[in-house]
């Protein structure tokens, strides 16, 4: 997932659709906040978070491939912990802050049991 991200910073990669489609969109946005440039793209995707991720990842590319080399991946989390922060987002249709708020409180097993809704979705 992570290299198909960085894919879309460089012109001459191109991979499949499947792979782009891989993607967690929350991730992708995060991955994309860690530069000033993309922080505002990122920003967008935020706002019209039902755009297809392919569509997200085209948009991206086609402003920024070239443009931009490196794009540090965030480490003040864990992969697993971000992806459930966006399965409580898209779950029950939240912020991301209070995502982050309902994690701490929530249930293991009702988060296994979102979790798995989302795991078997993909």
């Amino acid at each position: 997932m992570f290299q198909t991200m960085t894919s879309s910073l460089d012109p001459k990669k191109n991979p499949s659709e499947e792979e782009i489609n891989k993607i967690s969109s929350f991730v992708f946005c995060r991955w994309l906040s860690g530069n000033q440039y993309t922080i505002l793209a990122a920003n967008q995707i935020n706002l019209y978070y039902n755009i297809p991720v392919l569509n997200q990842y085209k948009m991206i590319k086609s402003a920024f491939a070239g443009k931009i080399k490196f794009i540090p991946y965030p480490k003040s989390e864990s992969l697993e912990k971000m992806k459930q922060i966006d399965y409580l987002v898209q779950y029950f249709k939240i912020s991301e802050e209070k995502a982050r708020e309902y994690l701490e409180i929530i249930s293991k097993d009702e988060l296994k049991h979102i979790t798995n809704i989302y795991e078997t979705q993909k």
